[in-house]
């Protein structure tokens, strides 16, 4: 295990990079937030649209079918146009998607729409993974004084 104090960064970090980690919580605590909205309003919904229990069950699950299958090609996307365009695209697309569930006018366009916030979603969480990694390098991350793999 590499301690800071023996092998130090070459570059002093910056506080930056900790307003950083709290926007990367902020849009984690947005993601999980935007995954479980729909729940909240269901029974409101299904009466508007006359929507049966099993319709509802699939707009719920519209997210995942995209969020899963676009996953790897989040993570491909990503490495080729890096972090900062890939984030922008994330989150603007999973934004506007989610405003648009307000004015869905029935079931195909609920459905549509979420699963077009999870294809947004899907490269939200290897672009964190990649901005983490680079802003906190492992020679810089302190763990104690004892590791985990000793108990």
């Amino acid at each position: 295990m590499m301690n800071t104090i023996n092998n130090p960064s070459p570059v002093k970090p910056t506080k930056r990079r900790y307003i950083t980690l709290l926007m990367i919580f902020v849009t984690v605590v947005i993601c999980y937030v935007d995954r479980a909205n729909l729940a909240v309003a269901s029974v409101k919904i299904q009466e508007e649209f006359g929507i049966t229990k099993t319709e509802m069950g699939y707009i719920f699950s519209a997210f995942a079918w995209t969020y899963t299958a676009c996953q790897i090609p989040g993570g491909w996307f990503l490495d080729r146009v890096g972090s900062k365009l890939t984030y922008f695209i994330a989150i603007f697309g999973w934004s506007v998607a989610t405003l648009l569930q307000g004015f869905a006018s029935g079931l195909a366009s609920l459905i549509g729409l979420r699963a077009i916030t999870g294809l947004f979603e899907a490269p939200a969480f290897p672009v964190n993974n990649r901005v983490v990694t680079s802003w906190f390098p492992e020679q810089d991350k302190d763990y104690g004084a004892v590791s985990l793999l000793e108990y």
